[in-house]
């Protein structure tokens, strides 16, 4: 059994971690290396609150928001129900309620674990193509700790909808391919890729990326150039798996509905 070295260092509390790796990155990965290796747990339970926390808060919201292109054609079809009378400017029929989605939730709480376990094993392989020796105990744990950055991305989203009462319809940058379209027609195999892989870009990927590579580095010794190349080929190479069945999800759907974005595979 692996023993943690007896150091000052390693009298560090959960809580000095948690601040390390978001504020002090490459000395708390060069630490975590060898001290509280069985303390990966700890972070993995409130990243998995902290990511799981939109979807529950979206279930509170009375109207998920939709593009104003869907808004306008509710309102046509609103209008041509009997009863309707223009002059009040309201139809008789309430806006739809959100519900608590336990089939996402459930999704998220397996999927998160597993995609650790897939960059874990990633990291671990591409450590070994270069020519490092590393283990995959060590990059599964480097793959939770450098997830808080989505832990916060969850907390940011939980209080942008719990204070304007709004689902988030857009991931990422992928808002930029459907302003494009007509929300009337259903998106193409191109738009539903292109929209998958920028659904994925935000600050908080770039962060966790950036993570991963000084956590790489630190854990292989690896220069921080062939790290961050390493790291990117991975995500690359993630994306497009993604990419299979957003599409096939999108053509057995129709049109997509509104999604609060999460970590995915990343």
């Amino acid at each position: 059994m692996e023993k943690e070295t007896a150091t000052g260092a390693s009298k560090k509390n959960i809580f000095a971690l948690l601040f390390g790796v978001l504020l002090r990155p490459k000395s708390t990965f060069t630490y975590l290396k060898d001290n509280h290796k069985h303390a990966w747990w700890l972070p993995a339970i409130l990243i998995l609150l902290l990511t799981v926390a939109p979807l529950v808060a979206a279930s509170r919201t009375v109207a998920p928001a939709v593009p104003m292109e869907m808004e306008a054609m509710m309102g046509e079809k609103a209008m041509m129900i009997e009863g309707y009378d223009p002059m009040m400017g309201e139809a008789p029929m309430q806006p739809p309620t959100s519900g608590l989605n336990l089939f996402q939730i459930a999704g998220k709480i397996v999927g998160t674990p597993a995609a650790w376990l897939l960059w874990g094993a990633a990291l671990y392989l591409a450590s070994v193509f270069l020519g490092r020796s590393s283990s995959f105990g060590q990059m599964f744990r480097l793959s939770v700790w450098t997830w808080l950055p989505y832990g916060i991305r969850g907390l940011v989203q939980t209080a942008y909808i719990l204070g304007t009462g709004e689902t988030i319809t857009n991931a990422g940058l992928s808002g930029f391919v459907n302003q494009t379209t007509n929300a009337m027609i259903a998106p193409g195999p191109g738009q539903l890729a292109l929209t998958s892989i920028l659904g994925k870009v935000d600050l908080y990927m770039v962060w966790h990326l950036i993570l991963v590579s000084l956590g790489l580095m630190s854990f292989t010794n690896l220069k921080y150039r062939k790290a961050l190349l390493a790291v990117l080929a991975i995500w690359v190479v993630f994306s497009l798996l993604g990419i299979v069945p957003a599409i096939l999800g999108g053509v057995l759907g129709g049109v997509t509905g509104p999604t609060t974005p999460g970590g995915g595979i990343g």
